[in-house]
C-alpha cells in the first residue's frame, strides 16, 4: 500500500471513530409524569446489563412538594428506594442485567394534591473494560490520530532524506 493510501485510510478511520464517538454521547432527556392524588404512575425504561441511568427529580404540588420514589430490577427486585423525595433529588445506578427497570411515583399518602414530577436523565452505554462505550471510542480515535501523526512525520523525513540525496552532486569520477 503506497503511503498517500496509508495516511488516508488512517485519516478515514480516525474522522469515523471520532464521529461515532460524538454520536453517541448521550443528551439529557425529561419527562413529565403527573401523578393524582391516592395514586402511583410507573415509568418503564429497558436497559442493557452494564449501563449508567444518571437521573434527578424535581416535584412540585401539595404542601410538602413531595412524591415516594422507587425502583425495581426485571424480577421486581427495589434496587433503589429514595422513600419519600421533597423537592427534588439526584440518584444513578449501573444495570445489572438486560431488562425492564420500572420507576414507581407513589403519591398514595395524599388525599387531594396532584404532583408534577420532572424526570430528568440520561442513559449511559455499556461499559467495557470499566469504561462507557462512547469513552473508550474517543480514547481509541485519539490513538489512531497519534498514530497517524507519527506515520506522517516519518514520511516526511523519507521525503527529506530522499530530496536530500537527489539534489547531492555526483560522486568525482576516478578517470
Amino acid at each position: 500500500m503506497s503511503e498517500k493510501k496509508l495516511i488516508s485510510s488512517l485519516e478515514t478511520v480516525t474522522i469515523l471513530f471520532l464521529v461515532l464517538a460524538l454520536s453517541l454521547a448521550s443528551a439529557s432527556q425529561v419527562k413529565v409524569i403527573q401523578v393524582s392524588p391516592l395514586t402511583e404512575q410507573m415509568l418503564i425504561f429497558n436497559l442493557d446489563s452494564g449501563q449508567k441511568f444518571t437521573g434527578s427529580l424535581a416535584i412540585s404540588g401539595g404542601s410538602g412538594n413531595d412524591i415516594d420514589f422507587w425502583i425495581t430490577d426485571p424480577q421486581g427486585t427495589t434496587i433503589l428506594n429514595l422513600g419519600r423525595v421533597s423537592q427534588g433529588r439526584s440518584f444513578d445506578f449501573t444495570a445489572q442485567a438486560s431488562g425492564a427497570y420500572t420507576f414507581h411515583f407513589g403519591n398514595t399518602f395524599s388525599l387531594l394534591s396532584s404532583k408534577t414530577v420532572n424526570l430528568t436523565y440520561d442513559v449511559g452505554l455499556p461499559a467495557i473494560f470499566g469504561m462507557d462505550l462512547g469513552t473508550l471510542l474517543i480514547i481509541v480515535g485519539v490513538i489512531v490520530a497519534l498514530l497517524l501523526v507519527i506515520l506522517a512525520l516519518a514520511v516526511a523525513l523519507r521525503r527529506r532524506k530522499r530530496t536530500s540525496k537527489n539534489n547531492q552532486p555526483p560522486p568525482p569520477s576516478l578517470a
